[in-house]
């Protein structure tokens, strides 16, 4: 790993002294201008860094360190920049799916599944989600899987999830991935800087990307990328000020995403000309206790939902964003999961329904009849009684009144509410991630909003835009950031130097 190289035109003091001087300007300015560009003159054309490599990847998530061990792989130098004292982002604090198909776990348990009922599924979601995107996560999904499972990595069985009409959501534990993604890069001599936030994208006269600046307490560093900067910093679900210019709905929801996710990553590439994606799509995930904090989808096993006068609202069925913007229009935010011991029992067995921490917190109800199951809950009893009669009529008869026939996207069929005991929790919707930023292409190269690549600069991971559109599918927030963090380091290993 080459950390002081020296520069390939010899760069005279004064200039030297000139470029931190403006790096130490900038890096105190605000809001979107405080990411503008370091632009250099054709005389500071390859500035002193003061570490250089072939690859500076911002973040530590699943999608930097994704690209830190593909791109060490591959046989670069790699620098990895981390804002926080600890790694892993939003990927640390997420349950670990990662959607695929085809795999041998699949094929174990019997499911059918294909890239054309993935892609079909992907595109129904997304609404105006990018096709050239889709077709490359659906088509490199499965090379990616067993390309981190030859590394290591551990995948459970598939389970199924939002949007999604066979079970694909292959669990991880991300602690376990993360590990081996950074355990290899380190091993091939990659250099991680924690306590080191980017702030600044060096470009050259040329308008290429050359580098990145960035703060270390309170001193300013320099970064060279000889080939590429991959931009891998996580969306803005801690940033208030894009929250509030782009998505004012989900700034009421919980917040939960990583705590060094406030969109720099995005500014950094705004401010060189890239387009932003789906950033008018933000929506916070419904099924998570106001308490606790934690999750639990029982909706898509059967329950239903109903707000605090014991009334149901939506579809159970749909896409736990939607379900997320539905909720935050019902009094107070929540909304009541209810179900049965049918329903109940078949929850255990999957590890995103699993209600255990939920009882262990008090905030699991369970009686006998409805009417005092709504007792315990605080909804009017006949309400909701007479809101579970109505439903199990429509499920029988095939005309519920919302719409609902199935458990998710189309697979799975609900059943009468009707099996004591009754259970219930509360639940709200909770803003784990943007799903949203700077355009992308198959090859991960960031574009302009005149769909041109901005020379040297890559991007994968939560803060991109393009894959998801309107809605997000189990699984592939994680396998999004694995595959095309992949991509982007092979895609910079592609670069001349």
């Amino acid at each position: 790993m080459t950390t002081t190289d020296t520069p390939t035109d010899p760069i005279d003091v004064a200039s030297r002294r000139h470029f931190f001087k403006r790096a130490a300007a900038l890096s105190g300015a605000a809001s979107l201008a405080a990411f503008a560009p370091l632009r250099l003159s054709a005389a500071e054309a390859w500035p002193a860094f003061d570490e250089t490599a072939d690859l500076v990847v911002i973040g530590t998530g699943a999608a930097g360190s994704a690209a830190a061990a593909r791109a060490s792989e591959l046989g670069l130098s790699v620098i990895v920049l981390e804002k926080l004292r600890t790694t892993g982002g939003s990927t640390a604090v997420c349950n670990g799916g990662f959607a695929i198909c085809g795999t041998d776990l699949q094929k174990a348990a019997g499911i059918d599944d294909s890239p054309e009922l993935f892609e079909k599924e992907l595109l129904a979601m997304g609404k105006v989600n990018d096709p050239e995107l889709v077709r490359t996560y659906v088509t490199a999904c499965l090379p990616v899987y067993e390309w981190a499972k030859s590394l290591g990595v551990e995948f459970g069985a598939p389970t199924t999830g939002a949007g999604m009409s066979v079970p694909r959501q292959h669990m991880t534990k991300t602690s376990q991935m993360l590990k081996v993604f950074q355990d290899l890069a380190r091993s091939k001599g990659a250099v991680f800087h924690l306590n080191t936030a980017a702030e600044r994208l060096v470009t050259n006269a040329a308008g290429r990307v050359v580098g990145v600046t960035a703060r270390s307490g309170k001193k300013t560093r320099t970064y060279g990328a000889k080939r590429g900067v991959v931009i891998a910093a996580g969306g803005w679900a801690r940033g208030e000020d894009l929250l509030r210019r782009f998505s004012p709905a989900a700034e009421k929801a919980l917040k939960l995403g990583g705590l060094g996710n406030t969109g720099d990553g995005s500014k950094m590439a705004w401010a060189l000309g890239a387009d932003l994606l789906d950033v008018s799509y933000t929506k916070a995930t419904y099924g998570f206790n106001p308490k606790t904090k934690t999750s639990a989808f029982v909706m898509y096993q059967g329950a239903v939902i109903v707000n605090k006068e014991g009334l149901r609202f939506a579809d159970e069925s749909r896409p736990y964003k939607e379900l997320g913007e539905i909720v935050m229009t019902q009094p107070d935010g929540i909304g009541y999961q209810v179900y049965d011991a049918a329903v109940h029992e078949e929850a255990q067995k999957d590890p995103l329904a699993k209600t255990d921490r939920l009882k262990a917190a008090g905030e699991l109800h369970s009686a006998d009849t409805l009417e005092a199951l709504a007792e315990k809950i605080g909804v009017p009893p006949k309400a909701l009684a007479e809101t579970v009669a109505a439903y199990n009529r429509g499920i029988v008869s095939g005309a519920d009144a919302f719409g609902r026939s199935s458990l998710s996207a189309g697979g799975g069929k609900p059943l009468p509410i009707e099996r004591p005991p009754f259970y219930a929790f509360a639940a709200t919707a909770c803003l784990l991630s943007t799903y949203c930023g700077p355009k992308i292409d198959a090859h991960a190269r960031v574009r302009t909003v005149f769909d041109e690549p901005i020379p040297g600069l890559f991007a994968a991971g939560e803060g991109t835009g393009g894959f998801h559109g309107a809605a997000y599918m189990s699984g592939t927030s994680v396998g999004k950031a694995v595959i095309f963090g992949k991509i982007a380091a092979e895609s910079v290993a592609a670069e001349k130097a």
